[in-house]
């Protein structure tokens, strides 16, 4: 059984029911597979959506493990981001924070933004660029 921390953009996608998404949720939660979510990715879902539909998402973000970031987490996070930005390649702080929780957690990182996670030692699944809507699952790291 292995862990896999949620993307904003494949939870927007599952919420909106792109089908690529849906069942790849469907399909690691089928396996046995532990599906994850974390702060930044709550915080992000919840500054988007309707309140019409904040009820639907407090429901798919409970059935999700709650990843808790913490003061290592936040240092990783602190540094991936000084790092690359001395290599001219500009990260946001959700990105890293979201990177580092998964990688603190030994989670699998769910994305359709592979190219926005280039941190070492981050293990990606791509959800759109190597699985385009519609297609089968693939996986980089």
């Amino acid at each position: 059984m292995s862990r896999y921390l949620l993307d904003t953009d494949v939870v927007i996608d599952y919420l909106a029911g792109v089908s690529s998404s849906v069942r790849l949720i469907q399909e690691l939660g089928e396996r046995g597979d532990v599906l994850c979510t974390c702060g930044v990715v709550i915080a992000e879902l919840f500054a988007g959506v309707h309140a019409a539909d904040r009820p639907k998402v407090q429901r798919l973000v409970a059935s999700f493990r709650f990843l808790a970031a913490n003061a290592t987490t936040a240092e990783e996070a602190g540094e991936w981001r000084y790092r690359f930005a001395r290599q001219g390649k500009t990260l946001s702080t959700t990105d890293c924070l979201i990177a580092a929780t998964a990688r603190f957690a030994g989670a699998t990182l769910v994305t359709g933004n592979v190219k926005d996670y280039p941190m070492e030692g981050v293990v990606l699944l791509a959800a759109r660029s190597i699985w385009p809507r519609g297609a089968g699952p693939g996986r980089s790291t």
